[in-house]
């Protein structure tokens, strides 16, 4: 949660309402196989993937394969875009998935469940960019679903396979996160508990 007490102590300084609060961000380059090697150590995550392929699908890293094809534009990631912010409901922070074209592929968002620690490693070599002021559209994305998933990479023959699995429990605080994010994204939060 790289800014997250920042963006606390200025918006308890510069008043409460949502014309004051800003979204910090950081940007930084990362391939999808790299992305998907670290992703198990994220735990509980609400993933967003986007509702538009391009037109001959998500190209697959030489020796990976994804379970699902929701989850190819995953390793079609070459940049994540990080935000972060605080809100009269708490922290919020999320990843943006980019891919070489520069078209945003997925989001996976911080839940209260997910490996803060895990998190953080996953974006230390982020370059801050300049905040944004709050705008609704700052926590829609152009997703298809929203689904509640721990990742998961096994080999299988000469490939690493990336999937994503339900959860089989979840905080009732992550609950209402993930229903929220999935409401401002305008798609149903997939059943997702075992």
């Amino acid at each position: 949660m790289f800014g997250w007490l920042a963006h606390a102590l200025a918006s308890l300084h510069a008043g409460n309402g949502t014309d004051d609060l800003a979204v910090s961000r950081c940007a930084m380059p990362m391939s999808g196989p790299e992305l998907a090697a670290r992703l198990p150590m994220l735990g509980s995550v609400l993933y967003l993937p986007t509702r538009k392929a391009p037109s001959r699908g998500w190209p697959l890293p030489a020796g990976w394969l994804a379970s699902r094809h929701e989850l190819a534009p995953l390793l079609a990631t070459r940049e994540l875009c990080v935000a972060s912010m605080v809100g009269v409901d708490g922290p919020r922070e999320w990843i943006d998935c980019i891919d070489a074209e520069g078209r945003f592929c997925a989001r996976l968002h911080l839940l209260p469940d997910t490996d803060y620690l895990a998190w953080d490693a996953l974006l230390s070599r982020g370059r801050p960019l300049p905040p944004l002021p709050w705008r609704s559209e700052c926590a829609a994305c152009r997703a298809a679903s929203a689904e509640l998933v721990h990742f998961r990479t096994r080999r299988l023959g000469g490939l690493e396979l990336l999937e994503a699995l339900p959860l089989s429990r979840l905080s009732i605080l992550g609950q209402d996160i993930a229903r929220e994010v999935a409401r401002a994204s305008d798609v149903t939060l997939e059943p997702a508990l075992d």
